[in-house]
């Protein structure tokens, strides 16, 4: 018995996401047919026993909480209602539920079960204790029903009702790298039914619930990019063969991908692509890749894509998506350029981001550089020194040597210029100093010619760190020329100087909702920045028209790292009948020279009178009837409407009438 249940109970799982399930019992007559559900129900109606964040959808069967207002541990609960019985006498249900995501916490007949009328007869409810059985290492099986001993007087249940309710915990939690856990609730065919009086059981139409625990995330920018991106190697020479990684960096729940690469068809061709660990770190994946070596008249092309298979959520951080070998066709270079790239997250959505490209060669280039390219060191503050060389590799009978190396007067000041030796040689030397101007100008010939596959120091520059800030560190004007006093071609590759940077910034507002009545609370959910470099403690400062109703504390944010922060105003004390200037300040942090981004003005928010529902700027019958009208409706319905949801419960209700009998008159 427990394997079929097991086999019946997959399918529906599978199946779950795409189709509602119809088992019935042939009828002979035009009546519907009954239908179980379970639905998101208001969760006063169970007291005590909801103790997750606030219900979305209720009336629907969606289950959705979000982890900044529901806990591990916490609990919910759900209707099983009935639709369209006729003559029941009995229920029985068979809830298959994921235990490894929830665990079973309870049930009961609510107060107003559909069997309430034989309880108050008196007569005899007979109920089965609830059975739970674990299908297979997921899943469980939830059983139970109902039936009542008839008095003399005949009575079934007829129309719409709830059969019960049962409770659920959360037990698996969401994190920032695993930001989602979904999971179905289904009724197993073979333990639901419903059963008539005198005769007769059905298989009602069956619902499927819907549970996500979600992590509220947000997402960053990834980048696209191969690794090595320059390929540059005299040894590849034709029939040889090199790899080169596909790789993403600052993934947000990547849950597949695709792209297509091109080449020079006459130096290169891709013969193989490899899966990458990083999106099977989440799951189990499928990799596909097609070679056209022929692709136009110039180029080849490779088309890869891979996505995972029924995980819950997608990968992040930063890995290796493909590896994809090359075979040398001949002498020469060529750029390995990522087009049609698109990156996907666990719902389907597009991630944004940015990509990289390839490059290969295997003819020689000198390569005049910075070493090393990026001197990024907080410690750095003015008054402290540092030290950079510059290099030359991969040249061959290099006589004389020129460039001039610029950098940012206001943040460096040059202390000593030191030129070695190369290869046992001393050159000739020029060099002019221009520390108000901030460049260096180096004129060097050696005695013999220079060749050189490794690099070699040519200069050696110590800075002084005149002040806090940025300086780009370039190679400009140079040139190099052999014996013969023919120039070599050269790449010149430049740096940086990144010191002590602080700079904090709010970079998005999010505000829910723009319009709202006296009292209302407004969710301002404030994006921030660290653009500098040092790990930061800061105020975030919400405001109203300049006025602050709300800060917090963004405690330890790494550099080059965001996090949101929700602000909350409370507009109990505001006057209505006015929009009102919706702002963030992230206060400035000591050192910090770039104010211009630490604020931030996002829109307004208009604030109505309390029962205002037209925002006309007074109480009338116009608003008394738009609530009248909208009495009983929840989201979805089709009579819903918001702003007549004046207590925010989430459906229209004698509460939201009283509110605009009480405010009735009112004008601003």
């Amino acid at each position: 018995m427990k394997a079929k249940i097991c086999c019946i109970t997959l399918t529906l799982l599978i199946l779950a996401a795409t189709m509602t399930f119809s088992y019935i019992t042939p009828k002979t007559d035009a009546s519907p047919t009954p239908e179980y559900s379970f639905v998101n129900p208001d969760p006063a109606s169970w007291p005590g026993s909801w103790t997750a964040g606030p219900p979305r959808y209720t009336g629907t069967s969606d289950f959705i909480f979000y982890s900044n207002e529901t806990d591990v541990d916490d609990t919910f609960f759900m209707n099983v209602t009935v639709t369209d019985a006729e003559r029941m006498k009995g229920w029985g249900i068979g809830v298959v539920f994921d235990h490894t995501k929830l665990s079973y916490n309870g049930s009961r007949r609510p107060p107003d079960h559909v069997f309430k009328p034989v309880q108050d007869l008196g007569w005899t409810i007979i109920a089965p204790s609830v059975t739970i059985e674990s299908i297979n290492s997921t899943h469980s099986i939830m059983k139970w029903g109902c039936t009542y001993i008839m008095g003399e007087e005949e009575w079934t249940f007829n129309g719409t009702g709830t059969l019960c309710q049962i409770r659920f915990r959360i037990i698996k939690e969401v994190s920032e790298t695993r930001p989602k856990v979904v999971s179905w609730f289904v009724f197993d065919p073979e333990w639901t039914a419903l059963y008539q009086h005198p005769t007769g059981t059905i298989i009602p139409l069956l619902g499927i619930g819907y549970y996500q625990y979600l992590y509220p995330i947000v997402p960053k920018i990834a980048h696209l990019t191969f690794e090595p991106e320059r390929v540059v190697d005299v040894s590849l020479v034709p029939t040889s063969s090199f790899n080169i990684s596909l790789k993403v960096f600052n993934a947000t729940d990547l849950y597949s991908w695709e792209t297509k690469i091109y080449y020079e068809s006459q130096i290169l061709n891709a013969t193989n692509a490899f899966e990458g660990d990083f999106l099977k770190s989440a799951g189990t994946t499928v990799f596909a890749f097609d070679i056209l070596r022929d692709y136009n008249t110039t180029h080849g092309q490779i088309s890869i894509s891979c996505h995972l298979v029924g995980a819950d959520n997608g990968a992040f951080g930063n890995g290796e998506l493909a590896k994809i070998t090359f075979e040398v066709l001949d002498f020469g270079d060529t750029p390995i350029i990522i087009a049609d790239d698109n990156l996907h997250d666990s719902s389907g959505l597009p991630i944004t981001h940015t990509k990289g490209s390839g490059y290969f060669s295997n003819i020689l280039i000198a390569k005049l550089s910075i070493d090393p390219p990026e001197v990024i060191d907080p410690s750095l503050v003015p008054g402290t020194n540092f030290t950079i060389n510059v290099t030359i590799t991969d040249i061959e009978n290099m006589k004389m040597l020129i460039f001039n190396l610029t950098y940012t007067r206001e943040v460096l000041l040059e202390l000593q210029v030191t030129i070695p030796s190369v290869q046992g040689q001393m050159p000739t030397k020029k060099i002019t100093i221009d520390d108000e101007s901030g460049y260096i100008w180096v004129n060097l010939t050696y005695p013999n010619p220079i060749t050189t596959y490794t690099p070699a120091t040519v200069a050696t520059i110590t800075f002084h760190v005149e002040a806090t800030g940025v300086s780009p560190i370039n190679l400009t004007d140079t040139y190099i020329e052999d014996p013969t006093r023919k120039p070599i071609a050269h790449e010149v590759y430049h740096g940086i100087f990144i010191g002590l940077i602080r700079d904090v910034a709010v970079v998005g507002i999010e505000v829910y909702p723009k319009v709202a009545y006296t009292g209302w609370l407004v969710y301002v959910n404030v994006t921030v920045r660290n653009k500098g470099n040092l790990t930061e403690t800061f105020n975030v400062l919400g405001k109203y028209d300049g006025n602050i109703f709300n800060q917090r504390t963004v405690t330890d944010l790494a550099p080059n790292t965001e996090t949101t922060v929700m602000l909350v105003w409370s507009t109990k004390t505001v006057p209505p009948c006015h929009n009102y200037t919706i702002s963030a300040e992230a206060e400035a942090v000591p050192y910090e020279i770039n104010l211009l981004d630490n604020t931030l003005t996002d829109g307004s928010v208009k604030i109505k009178l309390m029962g205002d529902i037209n925002g006309d700027g007074r109480v009338d019958m116009g608003d008394m009837n738009t609530v009248i009208t909208g009495f009983g409706a929840y989201p979805g319905h089709p009579r819903w409407s918001l702003d007549a949801d004046l207590d925010q419960n989430g459906r229209i209700t004698m509460g939201d009438v009283i509110l605009v009998v009480m405010n009735f008159g009112k004008t601003c």
